[in-house]
This record gives C-alpha cells, structure tokens and sequence, in this order.
C-alpha cells in the first residue's frame, strides 16, 4: 500500500540532491538565443532539441505537436509533451515555454546574456525566469519521483510550447487545436509562468486587455502663427485628459485583482516635429487598457472612440483609432477548483506560507485552457526579473518549486 507522506519525503530529498543538475540544464538553455520570428530570431527549434535531449534521459514517451512557420529554419515550430504516466488517468499538466524576449540593449547587461553566470543562489542569464525556471522545476520533479522508484497518483504531462512570448499561435494555441482531446476539465492545469517572490499567489483570472492608438492630424505651421494652424499636440493633450473619464464610467472593482480596479494609462507618444518652432500637424499617442473580466471590451473601445472623437471635432481635428491589441478576458478559473486547492497545499507543505488565489493586469497562456474550459492556475516563486537586464532566477526556488510539482503528482 502506498504512502504518499512517505513517499513525498522521499521525493523531496531526490530533489534536494539534483540542484547542480538543475544548474546544468539552465546553462544547456541559456545558450540557445531562442527568440521568435517575429521579434527577428531563429526560432525555438535548436532550444526544443536540447530539452528533447534531456527529457529523453528520464525515458518518457514523448509527443510533437509542432506548428508549420515557414519562417524558421526547418519550417516548424516546436511543441513537446512528455507523460509519465501515474496510478491514475487524471493528469497533471505543467507547461512552461521555449521562446524568451530579445535581450535588448547589451550594454545594459553585466555580462553576456546567453552565458550562464553563477553568484550563490543567483542564476543570471536571459530566460533563467522566464521561463526556464517552469521547464528546470518541472523536469527535476519528474526525475526525482523516476529516481525514487515511485508511481505518482496523478499521471503527469509536461508541455514545452513556441511562441508565447508573441501571441502563441505557433505554441498552446495551435496544441490545442490540434490536440485538445489530451486534456479534461479534471485534470490539473498549472502554468509555471507568473508569481510573487514568495509563492503566494496563485493566479486564477486575468483582466480583459486593449491597446490602442491614436493618430491626431491637424495643419502644421510656424510656432510664431499658432492661430493658422491646428495644433495636434495639444489635441493630444486634450484627449488624454478627457480620456481620464473612462476610469470614472469604469469604476468597479473586484479586490480579487491588484490594483482592483481597470485601468486606463497613456503610455507610448511618438515623435511629432524634430524642433521647438513648428505647430506639430500629427500626434501619435497610445493607451494600455487593463480591464474588468464583467466589462464588455468592444463596448470599452467604443466609449473610447466617442470620447476622442469629440476632442478631435471640438478642436477641428482629424482622427484615426486603431486596435493594437484586443483581448476579452478568458473566464476565471475557480477560487476553489482542484488545482487551486492542490497548489495550496503544495505551497503550505513546501514553503511554510498561505497561498492565495488572485487576478492580475497580464496575460498568460492560461486563457487560451479556460477559454477551452479548463481550469488552469498560474503559480511559481518569481523574482520577477523577466524581461530585464541581468534576469536572474533564485536555485532554492527552483528546488523549492519542483518539491511543489512532486507534491502535485503525490497527492493530487
């Protein structure tokens, strides 16, 4: 008969001792700069093979479920999953992505972003956060519960997706079309990819996301003669000010979320004239729209519209409004659906702490599982250096967060 305490004490030490592998497998994906094509990069495909090298190690059936993108050398962009099957059907899921962001400017880096550098508990290097922190965690938890001789309760799948860094149409959104009948409503969906440096939250919604941009187009003339022409960046100005109306028609709040309220900022201003003696006759501006799930997001877009069109016609302005970016927000997954409450315990058990389901202004590839009806949570220890110079993850928390995993697979 089974012991699950038993058996996760023992686990737990395995994990214990794999940390200078878990090193290891950071340096191996550090090094391949596996930047998307739409940010100008080669793709996942030389990443994919180095984590297939090691998944192949722990002898797991392994599945492709790769997307075509005659973009990428090879014409196709990878997805993995690997099962390690347990006592019962009932899977745990954990899906964590290949692709990571450009580095950005070198020279704000301490060191090269594709060399793994060591400081104690400090991995540095480009996407040790995000997200090879997700697949690092979930791979040792794996080898830990195959090294320990035991058969899980919950059955596992790991998923290693493409592109979701830009949009994932090539990663989870294309694996689920494809094989959407590998997943069930009871399983538990966990997405390694957001989280409070603590472990403490466990995120379960996220808000309905809008960008949008403004282009403001009047008659440009000399700065001694304003009254001959028609001043866009003032008419900017204007827009921006009025557009602060829309947190006040706006204005739930739902303390699931911090902050709990939407929110409305400008954020990207184009240049308009190089000099300080001309009336500007076009203005580019942007807003970033983070908004309540119970809010339609077309209805938002056309409050938008109707109050800088008024600005603009007040002014004797032109105006175009474009979607950058438009998302519903998918439905929430459950406070207490089983996932959220088998994290909790894993997290009370491992790291001594309470954690607590919560929403966030992001957007994570859980939508595209609880669009799919499926509730998924998004939860790791995260020292939310993703996307920065000099990102770094923390060793104890990948040991830390794989004991997590184990936890999952033992007891459910």
């Amino acid at each position: 008969m089974t012991d699950p305490e038993r058996d996760f004490e023992l686990v737990a030490g395995r994990i214990d001792g794999l940390a200078e592998e878990m090193v290891e497998l950071q340096r191996d994906l550090v090094a391949q700069p596996a930047v998307g094509p739409d940010n100008d990069g080669p793709g996942e495909a030389a990443k994919a093979a180095v984590y297939q090298a090691w998944v192949e190690r722990l002898g797991l059936e392994i599945l492709h479920v790769d997307a075509p993108d005659d973009r990428v050398e090879g014409g196709l962009r990878p997805n993995i999953l690997a099962f390690l099957p347990g006592r019962e059907e009932r899977r745990v899921w954990i899906l964590a992505h290949l692709d990571i962001v450009p580095p950005g400017q070198p020279k704000l880096w301490s060191r090269d972003p594709y060399t793994l550098f060591r400081d104690g508990n400090k991995l540095f290097g480009r996407g040790t956060e995000d997200n090879h922190h997700g697949l690092v965690s979930a791979y040792f938890a794996a080898k830990a519960v195959l090294q320990a001789g035991i058969v899980p309760s919950l059955s596992l799948g790991l998923i290693a997706v493409s592109d979701e860094e830009t949009g994932s149409a090539y990663g989870l959104e294309y694996v689920l079309k494809q094989r959407g009948d590998l997943f069930r409503a009871e399983d538990l969906i966990l997405v390694p990819d957001a989280g409070r440096p603590d472990a403490t939250m466990i995120e379960v919604a996220e808000k309905s996301m809008l960008w949008v941009r403004f282009t403001v187009k009047g008659k440009q003339v000399h700065a001694s003669r304003p009254e001959t022409g028609r001043n866009t960046l003032a008419g900017a100005a204007h827009m921006i000010v009025a557009l602060e109306e829309l947190e006040k028609i706006y204005s739930a709040e739902d303390p699931l979320f911090q902050p709990p309220r939407s929110t409305f900022p400008p954020t990207r201003k184009e240049a308009n004239v190089p000099n300080i003696n001309t009336i500007p006759g076009e203005d580019v501006f942007y807003l970033d729209c983070r908004v309540l799930p119970q809010y339609d997001i077309e209805e938002v877009l056309a409050t938008i519209r109707r109050i800088a069109a008024g600005v603009a016609a007040k002014r004797g302005l032109e105006l175009e409004v474009e979607v950058v970016q438009m998302a519903q927000a998918a439905p929430a997954t459950p406070v207490d659906a089983s996932v959220v409450q088998a994290l909790q315990r894993g997290v009370a058990r491992v790291y001594q702490r309470q954690a607590e389901p919560a929403g966030i202004g992001g957007g994570t590839v859980a939508a595209f599982f609880r669009r799919a009806g499926l509730p998924a949570a998004v939860w790791q220890a995260a020292p939310k250096t993703a996307h920065m110079p000099d990102e770094y993850c923390f060793l104890t928390d990948l040991v830390a967060d794989a004991k997590v995993m184990a936890h999952l697979m033992l007891f459910g």
